[in-house]
């Protein structure tokens, strides 16, 4: 896209980041290789495991200890480093994006950004009933729990299919870390701090994220959801690279969306024509399902157009998509 929210806020990960400076080896890389994983959460819970179990056994935890919270401290940093604050942002931009959408909003970014959008949305001059789920669990209780059960029909809702750094899992319970957005940031450090650390599907290949989802309660309901879509689907600032994203490309494949718009952003190594090519060979053969272009430069100023609501290529009720692009 042409715009950014914030310049420094490019990264491919927190493990890659961290991997990247160095920050993360010896040892503590170990752990990561011999799980074969890039997930901070399977790492640091199980080392936690291991340490009731040699305390249970009256067996030396020193080394273990070492370990978790040197992984811990290396999580925190990572967040610290990478993600920027909420008055380093435009947050009104991304909030006139999303405006657009009349029915679900999916991300598969685990950063904050989206939730801050909701959070812009819901006031003046949107007034929009923007939904993610969470709610008290009772009058008394101010703890944020997902609830599906409380998305009504007129909501839309917003879905975060890898997770999100805001969200931790307590007995079996996703909650969401209640903060105003101004200091959001400084409680999620303190949760990751009280030994509760985010869900978010980490990098790796499409079915080890496809595992993770799976097994958590929470993102098995958003990609339900994705797979209940319908209409049409608009798809921003995602590579879809059939390695790392293959879950995605099936499950939108065997939704009932009927279009499938797919936002173009050249540059000078690949051209637009190329892009385009390649998203028709990760998609393949479609069943009943129109795969269309649209330059991704233009999005956000084309939100800002009152024009949009008349398009011809907005399907009513649906997950809205955008005009065809030029492939010329």
């Amino acid at each position: 896209m042409d715009f950014q929210f914030y310049n420094n806020f490019k990264y491919g990960g927190l493990y890659d980041y961290l991997v990247k400076k160095q920050l993360l080896a010896g040892q503590e890389l170990d752990l990561f290789q011999a799980f074969d994983t890039t997930n901070f959460e399977l790492v640091l819970n199980s080392l936690l495991t291991a340490q009731k179990v040699n305390q249970t056994l009256m067996k030396v935890t020193y080394y273990l200890d070492e370990r978790y919270n040197t992984i811990k401290d290396l999580l925190i940093r990572a967040v610290k480093d990478i993600h920027p604050s909420y008055s380093q942002l435009h947050i009104g931009k991304l909030a006139w994006s999303l405006n657009v959408f009349k029915k679900n909003i999916f991300t598969t970014n685990y950063d904050l950004l989206s939730y801050w959008a909701l959070l812009r949305l819901k006031r003046k001059p949107f007034e929009r009933n923007i939904q993610d789920g969470f709610s008290h669990r009772n009058s008394s209780d101010k703890t944020l729990s997902f609830q599906p059960a409380t998305f009504k029909n007129d909501h839309i809702k917003l879905l975060h299919l890898h997770g999100a750094l805001h969200f931790y899992e307590d007995q079996g319970e996703i909650i969401k870390i209640n903060s105003k957005s101004e200091d959001l940031l400084t409680e999620i450090k303190q949760m990751y701090e009280e030994k509760s650390f985010p869900i978010y599907v980490s990098e790796g290949d499409s079915e080890k994220k496809h595992s993770q989802i799976k097994n958590n309660y929470y993102l098995r309901y958003c990609f339900n959801s994705l797979l209940k879509a319908d209409g049409g689907i608009t798809i921003l600032g995602q590579g879809l690279n059939p390695k790392y994203d293959k879950h995605l490309i099936d499950t939108i494949k065997c939704s009932k969306v009927n279009y499938i718009a797919f936002g173009v952003y050249s540059t000078e190594t690949d051209s637009s024509r190329f892009i385009i090519e390649t998203i028709k060979n990760h998609f393949g053969k479609l069943e009943g399902k129109e795969l269309i272009f649209y330059d991704s430069r233009t999005f956000y100023e084309f939100t800002r157009r009152k024009s949009w609501e008349q398009s011809p290529f907005i399907a009513p009720n649906t997950i809205d998509y955008f005009p065809i692009f030029n492939e010329q």
